[in-house]
């Protein structure tokens, strides 16, 4: 069906790193209004379904994520869950059988079989395990392959598709999980990283050993981290915005926002300069 292939290329470029559920969920739906909308659909959230509510709320009805309504079909349905849920399926079971458009996005794992008349949009992502056990983090940032075959990649901000982009994000999503070793694997042999001479161990760090043990000592300092990088194409540069917050070794907590600016050359970073106050990356 052409309306399910273009929502599937749609939430394709959707990607992200090191967030939430609740936030991954809220991501897809916006991503789902965003396609609907550009399709010149009437799009509703939380929409009534055709579903009731169980005793002793039968006269109310369960919602939707998302309804569409559009001028030359029946209206398009969409839920979008983590994983398997069963009341997700019967609830789209039911639209589908009311003549609607069923659509059930479902990014993470799930085993569930899905009902004839239903379209299943399935989004696999990577997790791990917060720092000191607390909670669940998700990611959805492609893999690339060898530079000279590559083509695409992403950011987690449903932008354009940008192959620079996920390298960098992918070394965000590295460090985070504290593999340093990956975080640094996109790096050109004589790459210089140019961290504020106010930060400690801060000045110029050159090759992907010195990076490395910068990062790792960077990384060893925190107990609890969190980080939430936002990327921004600038001509051939990337600008990464990056909200980190947390847990400090000595047990204080910390927040800081800085601006990494990354120049990638054949698909290696060969300079980053980062900045302190996020404004100057812009200048």
């Amino acid at each position: 069906m052409e309306i399910v292939a273009s929502l599937v290329a749609e939430l394709e470029a959707v990607t992200f790193a090191d967030r939430g559920a609740d936030d991954v969920t809220g991501l897809l739906v916006d991503a789902v209004v965003a396609w609907a909308e550009g399709r010149g659909w009437r799009t509703y959230r939380r929409a009534a379904s055709v579903v009731p509510l169980p005793p002793p709320y039968e006269r109310q009805h369960s919602v939707l994520d998302v309804a569409c309504a559009r001028p030359d079909g029946p209206p398009v349905v969409v839920e979008v869950d983590h994983g398997d849920r069963k009341r997700t399926v019967d609830k789209l079971a039911a639209e589908a059988g009311a003549g609607r458009v069923a659509v059930w996005v479902r990014w993470g794992t799930g085993r569930l079989a899905v009902p004839a008349g239903v379209h299943l949009v399935a989004l696999p992502v990577t997790a791990r395990t917060g720092l000191q056990g607390r909670g669940r983090r998700y990611s959805r940032v492609p893999d690339l392959p060898a530079p000279e075959h590559s083509a695409g990649g992403g950011s987690w901000t449903a932008e354009e598709l940008d192959l620079d982009i996920a390298l960098v994000l992918r070394a965000y999503t590295a460090f985070a999980q504290g593999d340093i070793d990956a975080a640094v694997a996109g790096l050109a042999p004589d790459v210089d990283w140019v961290e504020p001479d106010e930060f400690p161990g801060g000045g110029h760090h050159r090759g992907p050993a010195a990076v490395a043990a910068y990062l790792r000592a960077s990384y060893d300092g925190w107990s609890e981290l969190h980080s939430e990088p936002v990327a921004h194409r600038r001509g051939d540069q990337i600008v990464i915005v990056h909200h980190v917050w947390g847990v400090l070794r000595d047990g204080g907590r910390h927040e800081a926002t800085v601006a990494d600016v990354f120049t990638v050359e054949d698909g290696r970073v060969v300079l980053m300069m980062a900045y302190a106050d996020p404004a100057d990356a812009f200048r």
